[in-house]
């Protein structure tokens, strides 16, 4: 027996050299190529299965707003913001002015912060219950 034909082992003990049975480069290559392949075969399976099997959820419910259908024509309110915004401006100057509410009756408004002061200065009024409840203490 020659050494020439058996490497010698080293330190370590395994031989030295490389394994000759190793998989070739060629089939590592279709190997990865089928496994690529494979899954994504089964990621379209899956996605047709989902769609098929589980059932879909229902359309979302539209904002009432869109649910509710328009008054007949002619449409009055054009531009709500801008209505609001008008309303508004009448209520502020009708809370800071002075003016009549039943002019016959002797019943005016005053500005907000006036009232205010007239009560602070007078107190709260006392007012006469209703006849209903004054004949029920009688």
């Amino acid at each position: 027996m020659s050494t020439a034909h058996h490497p010698s082992p080293k330190k370590n003990g395994h031989g030295g050299g490389y394994e000759k049975q190793d998989v070739g480069f060629r089939f590592a290559m279709v190997f990865v190529s089928a496994l690529i392949a494979a899954v994504i075969v089964v990621l379209i399976f899956l996605v047709w299965f989902y769609r098929v099997v589980v059932p879909q959820p229902p359309p979302a419910p539209k904002p009432i707003a869109q649910q509710r259908p328009l008054p007949p024509a002619p449409v009055l309110q054009v531009n709500p913001a801008v209505d609001m915004q008008k309303f508004r401006e009448r209520e502020e100057q009708k809370a800071s002015s002075y003016g009549w509410v039943d002019e016959k009756g002797g019943i005016a408004h005053v500005p907000v912060q006036r009232a205010m002061e007239i009560v602070a200065e007078r107190g709260l009024p006392q007012w006469q219950p209703p006849k209903a409840t004054q004949e029920k203490k009688q």
